[in-house]
């Protein structure tokens, strides 16, 4: 994209790019930012510019941002990023960034302009693979080294791990491509290993997959995701999966710092086993997908959620916790 070099346009991926983006805020005291991406770093830069005392604005060339969470409960995280005065535009791409030296604007595929003194791109990961494509290994999906469940590539000598490899989905059986620091920890981890067993004759060990779980924080909205969702039920042609969603409390009402929480659950539907969740929601909200993964990854039905005997105490929880709820609105929805 033409203006990209220009003084104030930055990129968050290294832990020196953080430290370059707020050295620039406090030397130059940017007063107009523009966020293009409206995923998790997205989002969660704008709620940074806005503290920092910008007039903030998020440019998606998709029809909405926080593509990977259902519509419904993205245009939750849409409401909560306007509501704390950060512009969103979506379904316009950002065609070039203009000024002289230093960063002075963005302009829209529709020939529009905004102002902006500061701009971060935040559009996307692209799996570093040039070396293993040049080396005539085999690549998957978005360009993705293509590795088996013992992360070794096409080449069986070579083995690849992290940001620039695929990884096993437990619930699609099938490789994606999901760049997460835990997942990448893991799988290097594990690539160590089965190097070491590989090279001393011992038997690998195959990497357990993943079901795509990833958790967030705008403003005062914390947003979590697990397994299949709208996206992948769209993506993948499934046929039967159902959902249930409910609005609840994350405390009961009458007890302070209590405020709305939406959780949705996904279910096969002759089955009822527990194939993916959403939530989002104030404080308290987030973490509670933790018991969804491990529903998900135990093979639990709605029944068998709902049936936890789950801690309640006010400052935790309702006597309810909104997941026992959800699961019971599942089975309402299976009879």
């Amino acid at each position: 994209m033409e203006g990209t070099d220009l003084q104030g346009v930055f990129t968050l991926k290294e832990f020196q790019d953080g430290i370059s983006i707020k050295g620039f805020v406090e030397n130059s005291r940017p007063k107009k930012g523009v966020i293009i991406g409206g995923g998790y770093i997205g989002v969660e830069m704008a709620e940074s510019f806005r503290h920092a005392g910008m007039e903030v604005t998020v440019v998606e060339a998709l029809p909405r941002i926080m593509a990977i969470m259902d519509e419904d409960l993205g245009g939750i995280v849409a409401d909560e990023l306007v509501r704390n005065k950060v512009n969103v535009i979506t379904g316009k791409k950002v065609v070039a960034l203009k000024g002289g030296s230093d960063v002075q604007g963005v302009t829209l595929e529709d020939g529009t302009s905004i102002d902006a003194d500061c701009v971060l791109l935040s559009i996307g990961v692209a799996p570093n693979s040039n070396i293993a494509e040049e080396a005539g290994l085999t690549l998957g999906r978005r360009k993705a080294i293509l590795v088996d469940r013992y992360l070794r590539t096409s080449d069986p000598g070579i083995y690849a791990a992290g940001d620039c490899a695929t990884v096993y989905h437990r619930l699609l059986c099938d490789n994606v491509y999901i760049p997460l620091g835990l997942t990448a920890n893991r799988q290097g981890k594990m690539c160590g290993e089965n190097i070491i067993r590989d090279i001393s004759n011992n038997t690998l060990i195959p990497f357990p997959g993943v079901i795509g779980t990833a958790v967030t924080k705008v403003f005062g909205l914390e947003v979590a995701k697990t397994g299949i969702g709208q996206a992948e039920i769209e993506q993948n042609l499934l046929r039967h999966i159902s959902s249930a969603k409910i609005k609840a409390k994350t405390l009961p009402g009458y007890f302070p710092g209590s405020s709305e929480m939406w959780v949705k659950i996904f279910f096969e539907e002759h089955t009822g086993l527990i194939k993916g969740g959403q939530i989002v929601g104030g404080p308290g909200s987030g973490l509670r997908i933790n018991t969804i993964v491990a529903a998900i990854s135990s093979s639990m039905r709605l029944d068998e959620l709902y049936a936890l005997d789950a801690a309640y105490a006010p400052p935790f929880s309702p006597v309810w916790d909104p997941l026992l709820i959800a699961a019971r609105e599942g089975m309402r929805r299976r009879v």
